[in-house]
Order: structure tokens, then sequence, then C-alpha cells
């Protein structure tokens, strides 16, 4: 083998794992659209980043699949609410949830009436117009 097919073969094998950084490229978030109003108000206090495993059943053997989580302490309308949402992260975009006062809208309300707010989906707007997705998975008063 040639000199130069030896440092080609080294070269190639050896790059990936200067990366050992865990990496998830996709796309942006999405950009909150013209004309839509986000009319609450969400105070958030804290947030926490989980693992979340879902097992997928299949036939004789199962995959379980784990994916960061990103939990958030809010308060919507008096009322103290754990949200849940996708955790986003893409090279050279920083987590945009940070403690602070946003903008929101109720994007479903799955409830009956006098319903606690459990699975209510809002929608989040940060500083830069992209919109964060998240369903409210606890409560306090």
């Amino acid at each position: 083998m040639r000199k130069s097919g030896v440092i080609l073969l080294v070269t190639v094998c050896f790059l990936p794992s200067l990366c050992a950084q865990k990496t998830r490229f996709g796309q942006e978030p999405p950009k909150a659209k013209a004309g839509v109003e986000y009319p609450i108000k969400v105070h958030i206090s804290g947030i926490h980043i989980r693992t979340n495993c879902l097992q997928e059943p299949v036939d004789v053997s199962s995959r379980v699949s784990c994916n960061d989580t990103l939990y958030a302490d809010a308060i919507v309308n008096g009322a103290k609410i754990e949200l849940m949402g996708d955790f986003l992260w893409f090279p050279g975009y920083p987590i945009p949830l940070a403690p602070g006062d946003y903008q929101a809208r109720l994007f479903k309300d799955h409830r009956t009436k006098n319903a606690p707010p459990l699975f209510l989906e809002y929608e989040l707007v940060f500083p830069d117009r992209s919109v964060w997705h998240s369903t409210v998975t606890g409560f306090t008063e």
C-alpha cells in the first residue's frame, strides 16, 4: 500500500473519534407566524433537562429509545405548572429558554369543564421569534 493510501485510511478512521460530543443535526426550531397572537404571559422560574426513555414493543425483543426532554417550572395565570417539551439544541444554536417572562398561546385544550390544567398544550415565543411547543405535565397551588 502506498504511503498516501495509508495516511488517507488513518485520517478517515481517526476523524470521527475527534467528534466524540453527541450532536443531533436537524431543522431549526419553528418561528412564530405573522399575525398569530400570543396573549398569555408565562413566567419561567426554572428549567430542568431530563432523559426520558420509551420502550417500543417489538415482537420478541423490545427497543428502548432515550431523548433529552426540557422541563420548565412556570406560572401561568397565577397557577404554578410544569411544562414539558423537546430539548432544542443544534450546533451554534443556544438553549433559548432561560428564567424570565415570555408570551404564549394556548395551542390545545383537551380538558372538560372544571378539570385540572394537565395536558394543556402551549406555544411559547422566545425573543428570536422561535416557538417552543410544550405540554403541562404537573401543577401545584
